[in-house]
């Protein structure tokens, strides 16, 4: 009897000082944190979840299973933001990773994107 109580105490002890933050995807970077993770552990309709309405289903099952042949054990997340200008012109944005602390985000570097590029980054019709 007292191993049992013993037991039940240590578990509920184990289960009190879990401290672990859960990832919302809050942040650019946290979203894609938890795409690739749901990508990792094969989860097609938890990635699903991640999506904005509209989009879901933007990327297939298949699609998804060939994204997992892509990735690896560590990655590198960077935030960027493209600008795109009434001329047709680019700039790819790369910013610095924000902390708690930052008040602002600052910018690291700013590439305008070539031509042959541009295609990639423009949206279809209905999108």
């Amino acid at each position: 009897m007292k191993q049992s109580i013993m037991c039940i105490f240590l578990f509920a002890l184990l289960i009190g000082c879990n401290n672990e933050k859960v990832v919302e995807p809050d942040t650019a970077v946290n979203a894609a944190a938890l795409m690739k993770h749901r990508i990792d552990i094969e989860n097609y309709e938890a990635f699903q979840q991640l999506f904005y309405d509209t989009a879901k289903g933007q990327v297939s099952k298949e699609e998804f299973e060939a994204l997992g042949k892509l990735t690896t054990s560590s990655s590198d997340y960077r935030e960027h933001m493209l600008v795109t200008f009434t001329n047709g012109e680019m700039l790819l944005v790369e910013f610095a990773p924000k902390l708690e602390d930052d008040e602002h985000y600052q910018i690291v570097d700013v590439k305008p994107v070539p031509d042959e590029v541009k295609a990639f980054f423009e949206r279809n019709e209905g999108q």
